[in-house]
């Protein structure tokens, strides 16, 4: 089993069952519930999922959104990168899965090692592109949109939801990719004008995204690897450190804390799922229907 993703208390996850077939489960820790899938008639590694889930939301309908993708040369040149071919999306509502083709405005491929951010409705994915691609929970409204600041290849910055908004936090280096001084880091929300589907056309202004906060000189280069998440509700940035710790930003008063140490080396390649307890066991008239294990 692995875990791919989590969101407003619930996780996904992946079960082998042999053969290179597998299927997903999504569970509340909290409760203790958990409901196995059905398979999506799909076998193979070449896929990566996320979760859909608003615990506010007056129906308690989840999603999953399974991306599968394959190498292509296109928009390249000679160098062969993965790019999205194939969408699936589950309904806790009506049980099943609904296969699709992709429907953005240009082909997207995916920053596996990044987390997704179901929003208004809507799950929101970092591409290699320096840009957001944006798909709603019916796979009706699909839309892409260029990150605020154009981003070298492979970097993409990181994306996560505080107070019901998407955020997107840029850490740069002040001196430049090779100084070890220090980070200049950019925080920026996502305007509610990209949910305007009447739009035909955005334009490559990035007037869609607003800068909240900008500091420099706070956060040593030397030692830092990537920011890992952002607090549901406070102005909190937390990053991952060379030295295994992790470490809170307040955003508003510019201080930074120690708020744990890991017991091994912190790896690039790890990653940290949100996860707030969802304390409530989840209503069964939303379509969801839960197992509690004996």
């Amino acid at each position: 089993m692995s875990v791919d993703d989590s969101c407003d208390g619930l996780f996904l996850a992946r079960i082998s069952i042999g053969a290179g077939n597998f299927r997903y489960m999504v569970s509340n820790p909290a409760s203790g519930e958990y409901t196995l899938l059905p398979h999506n008639g799909h076998a193979g590694t070449n896929s990566i999922a996320y979760l859909g889930f608003d615990s506010g939301a007056s129906t308690q309908e989840f999603h999953v959104f399974e991306f599968l993708h394959e190498w292509s040369h296109r928009n390249w040149g000679s160098n062969k990168s993965l790019f999205v071919r194939a969408v699936r999306i589950y309904s806790s509502k009506t049980g099943a899965w609904v296969a699709m083709e992709p429907q953005w405005d240009i082909e997207v491929g995916l920053c596996f090692d990044q987390p997704g951010v179901f929003c208004n409705g809507c799950l929101h994915l970092l591409t290699y592109q320096s840009g957001l691609a944006i798909v709603d929970a019916q796979g009706v409204k699909w839309r892409t949109v260029l990150l605020p600041i154009l981003a070298a290849k492979g970097f993409s910055g990181f994306i996560g939801k505080s107070a019901g908004q998407l955020l997107y936090i840029d850490p740069r280096d002040s001196q430049g990719y090779s100084s070890n001084r220090s980070l200049t880091i950019s925080v920026y929300v996502l305007s509610v004008e990209i949910y305007n589907w009447e739009v035909s056309h955005l334009d490559d202004e990035c007037v869609y995204w607003n800068m909240l906060h900008k500091f420099s000189n706070a956060v040593p280069k030397k030692k830092f690897l990537k920011v890992i998440g952002v607090h549901p509700h406070a102005n909190l940035i937390v990053m991952a450190y060379s030295n295994s710790e992790l470490l809170a930003y307040d955003l508003d008063h510019r201080e930074s804390t120690i708020v744990y140490h890991l017991d091994h080396d912190y790896r690039t390649f790890m990653q940290f799922f949100p996860y707030v307890p969802l304390l409530s066991c989840l209503p069964l008239d939303g379509g969801i229907r839960l197992a509690t294990p004996n």
